[in-house]
């Protein structure tokens, strides 16, 4: 163990849909349903999304997919192998893909068909949906650029040369261009064709048991079952995403297609502290952490906690477990990291941290604060965060890890996400009009 200077929350579009598995001991059974199918709007991030780190390639890409430039020589960060996406391109593809609508490639636009969306607005975002087409540079009908609006700000593009496709804020694109306007080309159906990134989805879920479903599968919540609580604190996915465990402050736990192990009012316990859980590699049992550090384990295997070796604290934030079950990481808020049991001790965070995430193999983890910084020790690799972004939020609760490791989305408590890496966006509750603000966690689905 190390104790240096001291979450594991591991870890929608979607509807937003509501519903308990198991309560102080009681085990309910509950049958996996999956989540409609995804609309165009949220397909049309996804599909942007997907070719994230795509070179920038003039005059490449198109309805089809990337492709290579169509200058001689190509332009810089684009081989004369390489195949990739010009701004106008990626647009095509996204649509495409999502709508069967093929756009034109000259900077024109298609007549009598889509809404039309006029900057609106202080800065012009006023009333954009994610999915919606963006353009820049000119006129709507003659313009220099173009995007997919991700929501809360963000936007899918090629931008220039050297620049990958990547997700950009608004201040960035605005700085370069004036804003035209923007079109609607989705309609509320569904998409035409699945979204790409099978299992790259998350669930989201609030202080109230309630779970908001993105690209993922549904098994169930606290208010669908009718069960009224204010102190859920974590979800956890099961190994193979496909159910969920949540706890409550109390460590209730409840298990949505998932095996339900006990809880600690089911064994006598009474607490009001508690911060995070994280399931076993066999999902058969899991680990609870309490703010003071302390662990309780439930069919899995206990190795010391913070109280246990005379160490007190009340800032524990959350834990993750390593891929052999043998230890475990908890955070505290103030980014110390305790290693227990066969876990590794890579170094501590800066302050401010919410969640610890494991990278798969267990060879590291990242941690993330509040204000989206995101930290990477051991084999977890950094991609990006807010403050890097220059985008300013004091609200990120959690992290949700893609499932190569190569790639995270950031969740907010107002339900707000944040993609980097090969991490897909599929969308956000602000993007889906949901106004909230006691989103906990996450998981991938």
């Amino acid at each position: 163990m190390h104790l240096r200077p001291r979450w594991a929350r591991a870890g929608g579009a979607a509807a937003a849909v509501l519903a308990l598995a198991s309560m102080a001991g009681v085990g309910i059974g509950v049958t996996a349903t999956r989540a409609a199918a995804t609309s165009q709007a949220d397909a049309i991030v996804a599909f942007a999304a997907s070719q994230h780190g795509d070179p920038y390639c003039y005059g490449g890409g198109g309805i089809h997919g990337a492709s290579g430039a169509t200058i001689t020589p190509p332009n810089p960060g684009c081989g004369p192998h390489s195949k990739g996406y010009d701004c106008m391109s990626l647009a095509q593809y996204a649509v495409y893909q999502a709508t069967g609508i093929a756009l034109p490639s000259d900077g024109t636009q298609l007549k009598g068909v889509g809404t039309f969306i006029p900057p609106q607005g202080p800065d012009g975002q006023g009333g954009l949906l994610p999915g919606d087409v963006v353009f820049w540079g000119g006129t709507i009908d003659s313009y220099h650029h173009s995007g997919v609006y991700a929501g809360e700000g963000m936007v899918w593009n090629a931008f220039d040369n050297g620049i990958p496709v990547a997700m950009h804020p608004w201040s960035y694109l605005q700085a370069s261009y004036s804003y035209d306007g923007a079109i609607r080309y989705w309609t509320t159906g569904t998409s035409v064709n699945p979204p790409p990134g099978g299992g790259h989805g998350y669930d989201l879920v609030g202080s109230d048991g309630g779970v908001f479903v993105f690209g993922g599968g549904f098994y169930g919540s606290l208010p669908g079952l009718g069960v009224t609580v204010h102190d859920i604190t974590g979800i956890v996915p099961t190994s193979r995403d496909d159910g969920y465990f949540l706890v409550g402050s109390d460590g209730g736990v409840f298990a949505f297609n998932a095996p339900f192990a006990n809880s600690l009012p089911g064994i006598g316990v009474h607490v009001d502290d508690i911060a995070g859980i994280v399931p076993t590699l066999d999902d058969r049992g899991y680990f609870l952490v309490g703010r003071d550090g302390g662990v309780f384990s439930f069919n899995a295997p206990f190795e010391n906690s913070l109280p246990g070796v005379g160490i007190h604290v009340d800032d524990i934030a959350g834990i993750a477990a390593t891929a052999d079950d043998g230890g475990y990481w908890l955070v505290g808020s103030d980014g110390s990291v305790y290693a227990f049991g066969d876990a590794h001790y890579f170094g501590n965070a800066p302050a401010g941290a919410v969640a610890i995430t494991a990278t798969h193999d267990g060879g590291g983890y990242w941690v993330v604060g509040a204000n989206g910084a995101v930290t990477a020790y051991g084999d977890a690799r950094s991609f990006g965060d807010l403050p890097t972004l220059g985008v300013a939020v004091g609200n990120i609760v959690g992290i949700v890890v893609s499932p190569d490791s190569l790639g995270y989305n950031l969740i907010g408590s107002d339900g707000g996400v944040f993609s980097f890496g090969d991490a897909t966006n599929i969308g956000s509750l602000p993007g889906l009009g949901v106004h909230v603000d006691d989103v906990v966690g996450a998981v991938p689905t």
